[in-house]
Protein backbone atom coordinates (compact mmCIF):
# COMPACT_ATOMS: atom_id res chain seq x y z
CA UNK A 1 0.00 0.00 0.00
CA UNK A 2 1.07 3.66 -0.48
CA UNK A 3 3.34 4.69 2.46
CA UNK A 4 1.35 6.06 5.35
CA UNK A 5 1.72 9.63 6.20
CA UNK A 6 2.97 10.87 9.74
CA UNK A 7 -0.23 10.68 11.91
CA UNK A 8 -0.39 14.01 13.34
CA UNK A 9 -2.46 14.78 16.69
CA UNK A 10 -4.49 17.65 17.01
CA UNK A 11 -7.05 19.61 19.66
CA UNK A 12 -10.64 18.21 18.96
CA UNK A 13 -12.66 21.19 18.28
CA UNK A 14 -16.23 21.41 18.72
CA UNK A 15 -18.80 23.18 16.40
CA UNK A 16 -21.15 25.03 18.08
CA UNK A 17 -24.83 24.94 16.90
CA UNK A 18 -25.97 28.33 14.64
CA UNK A 19 -28.76 30.27 13.60
CA UNK A 20 -30.36 31.07 17.03
CA UNK A 21 -29.97 34.73 18.59
CA UNK A 22 -29.49 33.01 21.95
CA UNK A 23 -26.76 31.31 20.94
CA UNK A 24 -24.44 34.51 19.81
CA UNK A 25 -21.55 33.55 21.56
CA UNK A 26 -21.47 30.23 21.17
CA UNK A 27 -21.82 30.52 17.39
CA UNK A 28 -18.92 33.25 17.34
CA UNK A 29 -16.84 30.67 18.86
CA UNK A 30 -17.51 27.78 16.53
CA UNK A 31 -16.69 30.17 13.57
CA UNK A 32 -13.22 31.11 15.37
CA UNK A 33 -12.58 27.75 16.02
CA UNK A 34 -13.48 26.81 12.55
CA UNK A 35 -11.30 29.27 11.45
CA UNK A 36 -8.19 28.21 13.76
CA UNK A 37 -8.76 24.54 12.00
CA UNK A 38 -8.53 26.00 8.57
CA UNK A 39 -5.95 28.21 8.79
CA UNK A 40 -4.09 25.81 11.55
CA UNK A 41 -4.91 22.00 8.69
CA UNK A 42 -1.62 23.60 6.54
CA UNK A 43 0.49 23.08 9.47
CA UNK A 44 0.16 19.48 9.63
CA UNK A 45 0.88 17.02 7.21
CA UNK A 46 -2.44 15.91 4.84
CA UNK A 47 -3.24 11.88 5.10
CA UNK A 48 -4.09 12.11 1.70
CA UNK A 49 -2.03 14.33 0.21
CA UNK A 50 -0.20 12.05 -2.15
CA UNK A 51 -3.49 10.72 -3.37
CA UNK A 52 -4.22 11.55 -7.09
CA UNK A 53 -6.86 14.06 -7.44
CA UNK A 54 -10.63 13.63 -8.56
CA UNK A 55 -10.90 17.22 -9.40
CA UNK A 56 -7.81 17.47 -11.59
CA UNK A 57 -8.11 14.03 -13.30
CA UNK A 58 -11.73 14.69 -14.49
CA UNK A 59 -10.66 18.28 -14.80
CA UNK A 60 -11.50 18.86 -18.83
CA UNK A 61 -14.92 16.77 -18.29
CA UNK A 62 -17.17 18.12 -15.06
CA UNK A 63 -16.92 19.56 -11.76
CA UNK A 64 -16.28 17.30 -9.32
CA UNK A 65 -17.85 17.84 -6.24
CA UNK A 66 -18.75 16.39 -2.55
CA UNK A 67 -21.58 17.44 0.06
CA UNK A 68 -19.89 19.44 3.16
CA UNK A 69 -21.40 19.74 6.56
CA UNK A 70 -19.96 22.91 8.85
CA UNK A 71 -18.52 20.30 11.60
CA UNK A 72 -16.37 18.95 9.33
CA UNK A 73 -14.57 22.29 8.44
CA UNK A 74 -13.25 21.97 12.29
CA UNK A 75 -11.39 18.92 11.20
CA UNK A 76 -7.94 19.27 9.41
CA UNK A 77 -8.51 16.26 7.43
CA UNK A 78 -11.33 16.81 6.02
CA UNK A 79 -10.80 20.41 5.37
CA UNK A 80 -7.15 18.87 3.33
CA UNK A 81 -9.08 16.31 1.57
CA UNK A 82 -12.09 18.91 0.63
CA UNK A 83 -9.35 21.14 -0.91
CA UNK A 84 -7.24 18.04 -2.49
CA UNK A 85 -9.86 16.15 -4.60
CA UNK A 86 -13.06 18.98 -5.03
CA UNK A 87 -13.89 22.01 -6.83
CA UNK A 88 -17.42 22.11 -6.05
CA UNK A 89 -19.37 21.42 -2.78
CA UNK A 90 -23.15 21.08 -1.59
CA UNK A 91 -24.07 22.21 2.14
CA UNK A 92 -25.35 18.64 3.24
CA UNK A 93 -28.51 19.92 4.91
CA UNK A 94 -27.62 24.33 5.21
CA UNK A 95 -29.50 25.49 2.60
CA UNK A 96 -32.63 23.35 2.67
CA UNK A 97 -35.70 25.36 3.42
CA UNK A 98 -35.94 25.06 6.99
CA UNK A 99 -32.54 26.13 7.54
CA UNK A 100 -33.44 29.24 5.26
CA UNK A 101 -36.44 30.15 6.45
CA UNK A 102 -36.89 32.66 9.41
CA UNK A 103 -40.10 31.49 12.10
CA UNK A 104 -39.33 34.18 14.48
CA UNK A 105 -38.65 37.19 12.00
CA UNK A 106 -41.58 36.43 10.28
CA UNK A 107 -44.24 35.91 13.15
CA UNK A 108 -42.67 39.51 14.58
CA UNK A 109 -45.08 41.03 11.87
CA UNK A 110 -47.66 38.25 10.14
CA UNK A 111 -49.01 41.47 7.66
CA UNK A 112 -45.25 42.86 7.04
CA UNK A 113 -44.03 39.37 6.01
CA UNK A 114 -47.49 37.75 4.63
CA UNK A 115 -46.75 37.58 1.02
CA UNK A 116 -42.88 37.23 1.51
CA UNK A 117 -41.21 35.06 4.34
CA UNK A 118 -38.02 36.35 6.10
CA UNK A 119 -35.20 34.40 5.49
CA UNK A 120 -31.80 34.29 7.43
CA UNK A 121 -28.35 32.09 6.23
CA UNK A 122 -26.66 32.42 9.40
CA UNK A 123 -26.19 28.24 9.07
CA UNK A 124 -25.15 28.06 6.11
CA UNK A 125 -21.93 31.07 5.65
CA UNK A 126 -19.27 29.20 6.83
CA UNK A 127 -19.70 26.66 3.93
CA UNK A 128 -19.95 29.37 1.45
CA UNK A 129 -17.11 31.81 2.99
CA UNK A 130 -14.86 28.44 2.76
CA UNK A 131 -15.72 27.74 -0.71
CA UNK A 132 -15.25 31.01 -1.58
CA UNK A 133 -11.55 31.46 0.11
CA UNK A 134 -10.48 28.05 -1.72
CA UNK A 135 -11.84 28.78 -5.12
CA UNK A 136 -14.67 26.34 -5.31
CA UNK A 137 -17.90 26.19 -6.24
CA UNK A 138 -21.41 25.97 -4.83
CA UNK A 139 -24.35 23.71 -5.64
CA UNK A 140 -27.44 25.38 -4.56
CA UNK A 141 -29.76 22.76 -2.67
CA UNK A 142 -32.83 23.15 -2.61
CA UNK A 143 -35.25 25.57 -2.92
CA UNK A 144 -38.56 23.74 -3.37
CA UNK A 145 -39.20 20.01 -1.45
CA UNK A 146 -41.48 18.80 0.29
CA UNK A 147 -39.11 17.76 3.16
CA UNK A 148 -37.38 20.18 5.40
CA UNK A 149 -39.72 22.61 4.55
CA UNK A 150 -41.64 24.39 7.98
CA UNK A 151 -45.58 23.45 7.79
CA UNK A 152 -46.29 27.18 9.08
CA UNK A 153 -45.20 27.79 6.04
CA UNK A 154 -47.93 26.86 4.02
CA UNK A 155 -50.61 28.39 6.85
CA UNK A 156 -52.66 31.51 5.76
CA UNK A 157 -51.35 32.94 9.35
CA UNK A 158 -48.30 30.80 9.72
CA UNK A 159 -50.54 29.15 12.27
CA UNK A 160 -50.83 25.19 11.71
CA UNK A 161 -53.84 25.03 13.87
CA UNK A 162 -55.67 27.44 11.28
CA UNK A 163 -55.86 27.17 7.71
CA UNK A 164 -54.01 26.34 4.92
CA UNK A 165 -52.92 29.50 2.44
CA UNK A 166 -54.74 29.56 -0.80
CA UNK A 167 -53.04 29.35 -4.10
CA UNK A 168 -52.35 33.10 -4.36
CA UNK A 169 -51.09 33.48 -1.29
CA UNK A 170 -48.69 30.67 -1.95
CA UNK A 171 -47.19 31.51 -5.16
CA UNK A 172 -46.27 34.72 -4.00
CA UNK A 173 -44.32 33.00 -1.12
CA UNK A 174 -42.77 30.67 -3.60
CA UNK A 175 -41.98 33.88 -6.02
CA UNK A 176 -40.78 35.96 -2.72
CA UNK A 177 -38.53 33.24 -0.98
CA UNK A 178 -36.86 32.01 -4.33
CA UNK A 179 -36.52 36.31 -5.25
CA UNK A 180 -35.36 36.47 -1.79
CA UNK A 181 -32.43 33.82 -1.67
CA UNK A 182 -31.19 33.96 -5.33
CA UNK A 183 -30.39 37.62 -4.50
CA UNK A 184 -28.70 37.29 -1.37
CA UNK A 185 -26.27 34.53 -2.94
CA UNK A 186 -26.25 37.06 -5.94
CA UNK A 187 -24.91 39.95 -3.64
CA UNK A 188 -22.95 38.55 -1.26
CA UNK A 189 -21.32 35.82 -3.05
CA UNK A 190 -21.36 36.68 -7.01
CA UNK A 191 -20.44 34.38 -8.94
CA UNK A 192 -20.05 31.33 -6.85
CA UNK A 193 -23.00 29.55 -7.23
CA UNK A 194 -23.48 27.51 -10.80
CA UNK A 195 -26.57 25.38 -10.09
CA UNK A 196 -29.28 25.63 -8.13
CA UNK A 197 -31.75 22.66 -7.26
CA UNK A 198 -35.13 24.07 -7.87
CA UNK A 199 -37.03 21.37 -7.18
CA UNK A 200 -36.55 18.31 -5.15
CA UNK A 201 -37.94 14.62 -5.22
CA UNK A 202 -41.66 15.71 -6.73
CA UNK A 203 -41.87 12.02 -8.14
CA UNK A 204 -43.85 9.65 -6.43
CA UNK A 205 -42.16 6.36 -5.57
CA UNK A 206 -45.31 3.81 -6.56
CA UNK A 207 -46.94 4.65 -9.56
CA UNK A 208 -46.69 7.20 -12.24
CA UNK A 209 -48.04 10.32 -10.30
CA UNK A 210 -46.83 13.76 -8.88
CA UNK A 211 -45.51 13.36 -4.69
CA UNK A 212 -48.55 14.72 -2.59
CA UNK A 213 -47.19 17.26 -0.60
CA UNK A 214 -48.19 20.93 0.81
CA UNK A 215 -47.24 22.38 -2.42
CA UNK A 216 -49.28 20.66 -4.31
CA UNK A 217 -52.21 20.96 -1.66
CA UNK A 218 -52.12 24.56 -1.99
CA UNK A 219 -51.21 25.42 -5.37
CA UNK A 220 -51.84 22.86 -7.07
CA UNK A 221 -49.91 20.12 -9.85
CA UNK A 222 -48.21 23.25 -11.94
CA UNK A 223 -46.49 24.22 -8.67
CA UNK A 224 -43.74 23.06 -10.86
CA UNK A 225 -43.60 25.13 -13.53
CA UNK A 226 -44.55 27.87 -11.43
CA UNK A 227 -41.42 27.25 -8.85
CA UNK A 228 -38.74 27.27 -12.95
CA UNK A 229 -41.17 30.27 -13.63
CA UNK A 230 -39.88 32.45 -11.01
CA UNK A 231 -36.37 30.38 -10.83
CA UNK A 232 -36.34 32.14 -14.71
CA UNK A 233 -37.37 35.18 -13.22
CA UNK A 234 -34.12 36.02 -10.83
CA UNK A 235 -31.52 33.69 -11.79
CA UNK A 236 -28.27 34.89 -11.32
CA UNK A 237 -26.27 35.16 -14.06
CA UNK A 238 -24.40 32.06 -14.70
CA UNK A 239 -26.58 30.05 -12.50
CA UNK A 240 -28.40 26.80 -14.35
CA UNK A 241 -31.66 25.62 -12.87
CA UNK A 242 -32.40 22.08 -11.90
CA UNK A 243 -34.46 19.44 -11.41
CA UNK A 244 -33.46 16.52 -8.79
CA UNK A 245 -34.77 13.47 -7.47
CA UNK A 246 -33.84 9.87 -6.18
CA UNK A 247 -34.15 7.03 -8.25
CA UNK A 248 -34.65 8.89 -11.05
CA UNK A 249 -33.04 6.18 -13.37
CA UNK A 250 -35.99 3.87 -12.60
CA UNK A 251 -37.99 3.56 -16.00
CA UNK A 252 -41.65 4.38 -14.25
CA UNK A 253 -40.31 7.30 -11.98
CA UNK A 254 -38.43 8.88 -15.23
CA UNK A 255 -41.48 8.61 -17.19
CA UNK A 256 -43.40 10.54 -14.78
CA UNK A 257 -40.35 13.08 -14.30
CA UNK A 258 -40.56 13.27 -18.10
CA UNK A 259 -44.15 14.43 -17.99
CA UNK A 260 -44.13 16.75 -15.56
CA UNK A 261 -41.24 18.57 -16.67
CA UNK A 262 -42.10 18.72 -20.40
CA UNK A 263 -44.39 21.62 -19.80
CA UNK A 264 -41.20 23.32 -17.62
CA UNK A 265 -38.70 22.33 -20.76
CA UNK A 266 -41.29 23.65 -23.46
CA UNK A 267 -41.47 27.20 -21.47
CA UNK A 268 -37.06 27.37 -21.47
CA UNK A 269 -37.07 27.34 -17.87
CA UNK A 270 -35.50 24.48 -16.92
CA UNK A 271 -31.35 23.47 -17.56
CA UNK A 272 -30.74 20.54 -16.10
CA UNK A 273 -31.80 17.20 -14.21
CA UNK A 274 -29.59 15.69 -10.96
CA UNK A 275 -29.63 12.09 -10.52
CA UNK A 276 -29.26 12.18 -6.54
CA UNK A 277 -27.75 8.61 -7.53
CA UNK A 278 -27.75 6.90 -3.86
CA UNK A 279 -27.40 3.41 -5.34
CA UNK A 280 -25.87 0.24 -4.38
CA UNK A 281 -23.97 -2.88 -6.68
CA UNK A 282 -27.39 -3.73 -7.98
CA UNK A 283 -27.50 -0.95 -9.91
CA UNK A 284 -27.67 -2.15 -13.98
CA UNK A 285 -25.00 1.01 -15.14
CA UNK A 286 -26.40 0.14 -18.79
CA UNK A 287 -30.17 0.94 -17.77
CA UNK A 288 -29.45 3.88 -15.93
CA UNK A 289 -27.20 5.28 -18.94
CA UNK A 290 -29.95 5.14 -20.99
CA UNK A 291 -31.71 7.54 -18.12
CA UNK A 292 -29.57 9.96 -18.64
CA UNK A 293 -29.46 9.97 -22.42
CA UNK A 294 -33.35 9.79 -22.30
CA UNK A 295 -33.74 13.04 -20.27
CA UNK A 296 -31.38 14.75 -22.41
CA UNK A 297 -33.28 13.31 -25.63
CA UNK A 298 -36.82 14.39 -24.36
CA UNK A 299 -35.95 17.45 -22.54
CA UNK A 300 -32.68 18.68 -23.82
CA UNK A 301 -30.83 19.26 -20.65
CA UNK A 302 -27.50 18.80 -19.14
CA UNK A 303 -27.18 16.24 -16.54
CA UNK A 304 -25.73 15.98 -13.05
CA UNK A 305 -24.63 13.51 -10.69
CA UNK A 306 -25.54 15.12 -7.50
CA UNK A 307 -25.75 12.65 -4.52
CA UNK A 308 -23.54 9.93 -5.15
CA UNK A 309 -22.79 6.94 -2.80
CA UNK A 310 -22.36 3.26 -3.40
CA UNK A 311 -24.03 0.87 -0.59
CA UNK A 312 -21.70 -1.87 -0.02
CA UNK A 313 -22.87 -5.61 -1.00
CA UNK A 314 -23.17 -8.69 1.46
CA UNK A 315 -19.94 -10.80 -0.13
CA UNK A 316 -17.18 -11.10 2.12
CA UNK A 317 -14.97 -8.96 -0.52
CA UNK A 318 -17.39 -6.24 -0.73
CA UNK A 319 -15.02 -3.62 -0.84
CA UNK A 320 -13.30 -5.11 -3.99
CA UNK A 321 -16.99 -5.29 -5.37
CA UNK A 322 -17.86 -1.91 -4.61
CA UNK A 323 -14.44 -0.95 -5.91
CA UNK A 324 -14.97 -2.53 -9.28
CA UNK A 325 -18.44 -1.26 -9.92
CA UNK A 326 -17.13 2.09 -8.82
CA UNK A 327 -15.06 1.76 -11.77
CA UNK A 328 -17.57 0.57 -14.34
CA UNK A 329 -20.30 3.35 -13.37
CA UNK A 330 -17.50 5.82 -14.10
CA UNK A 331 -16.54 4.55 -17.23
CA UNK A 332 -20.43 4.49 -18.70
CA UNK A 333 -20.17 8.36 -17.07
CA UNK A 334 -17.35 8.96 -19.01
CA UNK A 335 -18.82 6.71 -22.47
CA UNK A 336 -22.10 8.92 -22.14
CA UNK A 337 -19.77 12.35 -21.97
CA UNK A 338 -17.89 10.91 -25.09
CA UNK A 339 -21.06 9.97 -27.31
CA UNK A 340 -22.45 13.87 -26.29
CA UNK A 341 -24.59 13.51 -23.34
CA UNK A 342 -23.92 17.18 -21.68
CA UNK A 343 -22.84 15.80 -18.27
CA UNK A 344 -21.65 18.85 -16.37
CA UNK A 345 -20.44 17.73 -12.66
CA UNK A 346 -20.17 14.64 -10.40
CA UNK A 347 -20.90 15.04 -6.88
CA UNK A 348 -20.36 12.23 -4.06
CA UNK A 349 -22.66 12.87 -0.70
CA UNK A 350 -20.20 13.23 1.85
CA UNK A 351 -16.16 12.79 2.89
CA UNK A 352 -15.95 9.34 4.46
CA UNK A 353 -18.10 6.73 6.15
CA UNK A 354 -18.63 7.34 9.17
CA UNK A 355 -19.70 10.38 8.08
CA UNK A 356 -22.18 9.65 5.68
CA UNK A 357 -25.90 9.67 6.65
CA UNK A 358 -25.97 5.99 5.10
CA UNK A 359 -22.92 5.13 7.44
CA UNK A 360 -23.76 1.24 8.23
CA UNK A 361 -23.45 0.57 4.69
CA UNK A 362 -20.12 2.07 4.10
CA UNK A 363 -21.16 4.04 0.38
CA UNK A 364 -18.15 6.79 0.27
CA UNK A 365 -14.93 6.27 -1.36
CA UNK A 366 -12.81 6.86 2.09
CA UNK A 367 -13.38 4.89 5.43
CA UNK A 368 -13.71 6.26 8.62
CA UNK A 369 -9.81 6.68 9.14
CA UNK A 370 -9.35 8.59 6.10
CA UNK A 371 -8.28 5.42 3.69
CA UNK A 372 -9.10 5.61 0.33
CA UNK A 373 -10.99 2.60 -0.55
CA UNK A 374 -10.89 0.58 -3.76
CA UNK A 375 -14.18 2.64 -4.48
CA UNK A 376 -11.90 5.81 -4.49
CA UNK A 377 -9.54 4.07 -6.92
CA UNK A 378 -12.66 2.44 -9.22
CA UNK A 379 -13.35 6.38 -9.92
CA UNK A 380 -9.37 7.08 -10.68
CA UNK A 381 -8.85 3.96 -12.99
CA UNK A 382 -11.72 4.95 -15.20
CA UNK A 383 -10.15 8.03 -16.38
CA UNK A 384 -6.60 7.39 -15.68
CA UNK A 385 -5.65 3.58 -14.71
CA UNK A 386 -1.77 4.10 -13.85
CA UNK A 387 -3.07 6.78 -11.36
CA UNK A 388 -4.97 3.88 -9.42
CA UNK A 389 -2.05 1.66 -9.05
CA UNK A 390 -1.46 1.31 -5.82
CA UNK A 391 1.96 0.67 -5.04
CA UNK A 392 3.17 -2.09 -2.25
CA UNK A 393 5.17 -0.71 0.57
Amino acid sequence: MKKQLTVFICAAMLLCSCGKNTENNNKSQSKQQNSQAQSSSTAYESKTAELPSLKEIYAEDFYVGTAVSPYQLAEPDCISLIKEQFNSMTCENEMKPDSLLDKQTTLSDIEKYRECPAVHFDKCKEQLEFAKENGIKMRGHTLIWYSQTPEWLFYKDYDTSGELADRELMLKRMENYIKSVFEWADSEYPGLFYAWDVVNEAAADQGKAMRDCLWLQTISDDYIEKAFEYARKYQPAGVKLYYNDYNAFQINKQLEIIDFLRPVAEAGNIDGVGMQSHIGTWCNTESYGEALRRYNTELGVEISITELDISKDNSEDWQKTQGDYAQKFMEKILQLKSDGVPITSFTVWGLKDTMSWKSNESPLFFDGKMNAKPSFYGLVAAKDPDAAVIEDN
